[in-house]
């Protein structure tokens, strides 16, 4: 994203001309600030109104168990414009900017929602799907029926909530049973990836890697904050 623009400005001493820079920077970063605050607000909103219908509607030709609480991730409203910000800064940073601005809106607010429902740390969700897909919503698997974002196996996880595996590919679902199998594996990073089986130590390294940037990344705004 551009930040500011430089201009040829004219002054009359080192110091004025300074002056007259710091405070163009300050301006736009400003207004930079003011643009994601409303577009983040754009996109909860957009998310709650147009996205919890549609949800509800794809998932109402069934009523397995669990249902009603998949159900209750749409109802959610408690996401903080802040909170979603600060995840789409890290989906941002760790995916080298490769998704559009709605694309890391809509996965930071639906990652805000899930991972406080399921009492799980965001972070660590966006890791996995990191490791997972390297946040590619279509991503599929066919040997091994993993579907989307979070690779959530279909015959495992998706036929329990009775869904059909093409709406594993919907990021509002795959973000929450993503947080669902975190957390019913007790935050295992390896059972996550390979059940009660033998676990891979370099999906492990890879996720834990991706992790530790991340948090290197949040202690440095801090430090930049104070």
């Amino acid at each position: 994203m551009k930040l500011f623009n430089i201009h040829v400005v004219t002054c009359n001493s080192a110091s004025d001309f300074y002056s007259k820079f710091k405070r163009r920077l300050i301006f736009h970063t400003i207004l930079e600030t003011v643009k994601l605050f409303f577009m983040a607000a754009i996109a909860v909103f957009v998310l709650l109104e147009y996205g919890a219908p549609l949800v509800q509607k794809s998932l109402q030709t069934g009523s397995p168990a669990g249902m009603e609480e998949l159900l209750s991730l749409t109802k959610s409203s408690d996401s903080s414009v802040k909170e979603v910000l600060r995840l789409v800064n890290m989906i941002r940073f760790i995916t080298e900017n490769q998704l559009s601005e709605a694309k890391m809106l809509r996965y930071a607010s639906l990652i805000s929602h899930a991972s406080k429902r399921h009492g799980v740390n965001p972070l660590e969700i966006i890791a996995i799907i990191m490791a997972e897909s390297n946040f590619k919503e279509n991503s599929i698997n066919k040997e091994t029926g993993d579907y989307g974002l979070g690779q959530i196996n279909w015959e495992h996880w998706g036929k329990d909530f009775g869904l059909m595996p093409h709406q594993l590919l919907d990021p509002s679902i795959n973000i929450f049973l993503t947080c669902h199998v975190y957390k019913f594996f007790g935050k295992d990073f390896g059972k996550y990836h390979r059940g009660v089986g033998i676990q891979s130590n370099a999906y492990l390294v890879n996720v834990r890697s991706i992790l530790s940037t991340l948090n290197a990344l949040v202690e440095g705004n801090k430090e930049n904050v104070s």
